[in-house]
């Protein structure tokens, strides 16, 4: 392609719409890396660990840049222009692009979903609701091997990318299945956290916004919906450069939406942690408490007889702990001891010693099942 030709690609033309699906293309990708970014920062900072659907949400991730990258190969070879100004290379190398970025796609949308079926499995301790999550674990699967089996072997070989000249399965056909099944999928994947989170024991409220993190998956369902109206276009139009470029943006859509909506639960946590602190200046002096080491002055680290060691155990993760019967709790108060010498009391503290505490109490508290009642 010659320099002329790549520059009007740049730009956005009643012929030539190449520019908005590589912006638009691009900007989610960055939106749903920086979310998945966020998830795991989120994730590390609350229980210093990663699990499996973090590694799902990767994986995802990195499947979304293969599609984003196939997809602007794809509006460099002609992808929202008309196919009567492509040369026979631009064709061949739109198609193989496309063909490329339609798998990737479905890839990227199979573990996605997994991510959000196994972090289902982290919080709940029903054996029914994790057996439903393994049922919809080998749905997922299935609809993602025969999707990408039909897709790789759409048209009759060699040339299995070559949906103009060669002998191929019904376009519409195979994009309704897809589609038809992953809505499916999707609205299971709300109803399971309605199901699994509304057994726990914990506040209306507190259910709520954990429910209202995996509504959010409706969203996806709606760009789905979209791309199922772009899909039936197909078959009805022999300038598939041009009239594939909505479709182009709509599996885009979907792609980053699925990604995002899989770490939209991970978002009350970080959002808690920015209120409740972590990033206050205060933050110092409470690293060193839990430490058990007491902070004084301007950061400045005291080991003095009158500093107490204080120490607290919290829930590596707060989604998790939802209804844990045997969380454990320790509340210590620092108190402090009044020096012989009054002299380092007034170094260390603007208040009057007539004001400190002379003693030290602390409560345990531990929660845990209690025997069963015999009748």
């Amino acid at each position: 392609m010659n320099s002329s030709a790549t520059h009007d690609s740049l730009k956005d033309s009643p012929d030539n719409h190449g520019a908005i699906v590589n912006i638009v293309s691009w900007f989610l990708l960055i939106c749903s890396s920086l979310l998945t970014l966020t998830r795991l920062g989120t994730k590390y900072g609350v229980s210093k660990a990663f699990h499996v659907d973090d590694g799902f949400v990767v994986t995802s991730l990195i499947l979304s840049i293969g599609q984003t990258v196939a997809i602007s190969i794809g509006v460099a070879n002609g992808l929202g222009r008309h196919f009567d100004t492509l040369s026979s290379d631009n064709v061949i190398a739109f198609q193989k692009s496309f063909y490329a970025a339609n798998v990737l796609f479905i890839a990227s949308q199979a573990f996605a979903k997994v991510a959000v079926i196994f972090f289902f499995r982290v919080i709940t301790p029903i054996d029914f609701h994790r057996t439903l999550t393994w049922i919809l674990t080998g749905a997922t699967l299935a609809w993602a091997f025969s999707s990408i089996l039909i897709l790789l072997f759409q048209c009759d070989t060699p040339r299995v990318w070559d949906v103009i000249t060669n002998e191929c399965i019904d376009q519409r056909a195979i994009w309704n299945y897809i589609n038809a099944v992953n809505i499916i999928l999707d609205i299971c994947l709300i109803w399971l956290p309605f199901t699994v989170v509304w057994e726990l024991k914990t506040k209306l409220t507190r259910k709520l916004v954990v429910m209202s993190c995996f509504a959010t998956r409706i969203l996806t369902i709606a760009a789905i919906g979209w791309q199922v109206f772009e899909s039936q276009k197909i078959p009805n139009h022999q300038d598939l450069t041009f009239t594939y470029w909505p479709l182009a943006v709509a599996t885009s859509l979907v792609q980053s939406l699925g990604i995002m909506t899989a770490c939209a639960p991970y978002m009350k946590p970080f959002l808690d942690s920015l209120e409740s602190g972590l990033i206050r200046s205060d933050d110092i002096r409470r690293r060193a408490n839990a430490t058990g080491k007491s902070i004084t002055g301007y950061g400045r680290q005291d080991d003095s007889s009158f500093a107490s060691h204080t120490r607290a155990r919290a829930s590596p993760n707060e989604l998790r702990d939802l209804g844990n019967p045997n969380s454990i709790v320790t509340a210590s108060i620092t108190t402090a001891k009044k020096p012989e010498n009054g002299r380092d009391w007034e170094t260390g503290s603007h208040s009057s010693q007539d004001k400190l505490i002379k003693q030290v109490k602390t409560w345990r508290v531990t929660s845990s099942p209690g025997p069963a009642r015999e009748d």
